[in-house]
């Protein structure tokens, strides 16, 4: 009788160990910039917009941590649902922004930036020195960007499709037209 409770004592620790060891790794498992999906805060406003609207742009937001610019990436599904679930006065996604100004403007204040011009449509700006990088490709039909800069904590990687405005206001080819500008001036204004 003792032996089959001692054996019993000692199955059942294994099996607590080896839970353990399967459900701690998950447990501790970090998103590719580091914040997990509820924590990500550019989309706390639309908490009382639309019903649904939240959960498509943490999604949203999340699957541009991916950073797959030459492929499709997921992110481009999530855009058309939100965008479709939206109503009048909902906020357009909040982190569909590629690329700012004052980023361009950063990555070529130290003299140190590099622009290529990869085929007619499109373009990208490098920071070697500090490691940023932004990229527009305005292809009809593949309008997407892509933006990373590797100082900031967390790693920001912002990667996405760009697409048309709800009310149709900016077209996607507009809109990518638009970065590229941006992107060729800041390249004209270091003599690149």
């Amino acid at each position: 009788m003792y032996i089959s409770q001692m054996i019993k004592l000692y199955l059942s620790l294994c099996f607590s160990i080896l839970v353990s060891l399967v459900v701690l790794p998950v447990a501790y498992a970090t998103t590719p910039d580091g914040s997990t999906p509820a924590n990500e805060g550019v989309c706390d406003s639309l908490k009382t917009a639309t019903n649904g609207l939240y959960g498509l742009c943490v999604a949203y937001c999340k699957a541009q941590d991916l950073d797959m610019f030459d492929k499709e990436p997921p992110s481009i599904k999530i855009l058309e649902n939100y965008r479709k679930k939206m109503q009048v006065g909902d906020p357009d996604m909040p982190c569909v922004k590629c690329v700012m100004q004052s980023e361009l403007d950063d990555m070529v204040s130290d003299g140190i930036a590099s622009c290529n011009r990869l085929i007619t449509n499109r373009i990208s700006i490098t920071d070697n020195d500090n490691l940023n990088f932004a990229e527009v490709d305005k292809t009809p039909g593949r309008e997407r960007c892509r933006f990373v800069d590797v100082n900031t904590t967390p790693m920001t990687v912002r990667s996405h499709v760009i697409a048309n405005d709800k009310d149709l206001t900016v077209t996607a080819s507009e809109r990518a037209q638009m970065y590229f500008d941006a992107i060729d001036a800041t390249c004209l204004s270091i003599g690149k």
